[in-house]
């Protein structure tokens, strides 16, 4: 959603009105945390590659305007409010992201999802690229959800520091006939991987 030519206090006023909405909505880390949140991966547990997640996070705005203390943890520089407005003016935030944007996979092999933000993020295999489960964000970038982004479950949401074992059925079932699998992040859409699938 671009807003680029939007008077300073209109998009002030905007950025105002999201944060209240905020509030009302299910936020990214209004999901309740389980006791042990991060995938504890064993030397059986093997996996072809790993696909990190970053941000940038401020957490006294983050978590201000999440109405949550844990909602940032990490030491980042962008504020929510600088946040949300490069959301609506280009239609990405470029600190929030995965590396690689590819990867390689291996058929029957799972990928390693690791979490180095300081919220939590998502590492969900999709059918096809589209929006998460944060009404506010699906708004801003004028997306639908992901149908694979409405069935999460509470250990999909990978905490700061976390570890994820994306497993190498979901990478199967929706890789498409040129072997591409898609990975977002349910709660930042615009985080993504193609992951290239080998026999």
């Amino acid at each position: 959603m671009h807003r680029q030519n939007f008077p300073a206090l209109a998009l002030a006023a905007f950025s105002v009105l999201t944060l209240a909405a905020c509030g009302e909505q299910r936020a990214p880390t209004e999901v309740n945390r389980s006791p042990n949140p991060t995938v504890a991966l064993s030397k059986e547990d093997q996996h072809a590659g790993a696909i990190v997640a970053h941000d940038n996070c401020d957490p006294a705005s983050f978590n201000a305007a999440l109405q949550d203390p844990n909602a940032c943890v990490k030491h980042g520089h962008q504020t929510f409010q600088q946040f949300i407005a490069e959301l609506q003016a280009t239609g990405n935030a470029r600190d929030w992201r995965f590396t690689p944007d590819q990867i390689t996979g291996r058929f029957g092999v799972g990928l390693l999802g690791h979490n180095v933000g300081g919220e939590e993020h998502t590492f969900t295999p999709v059918h096809a690229f589209a929006g998460g489960f944060v009404d506010v964000l699906n708004g801003i970038l004028n997306l639908q959800p992901a149908p694979e982004c409405l069935t999460l479950e509470e250990d999909d949401l990978v905490p700061s520091g976390g570890n994820y074992l994306i497993e190498a059925d979901e990478l199967a079932d929706v890789a498409d006939a040129s072997g591409i699998a898609r990975v977002q992040c349910c709660i930042h859409p615009w985080m993504r991987t193609e992951v290239r699938m080998k026999g």
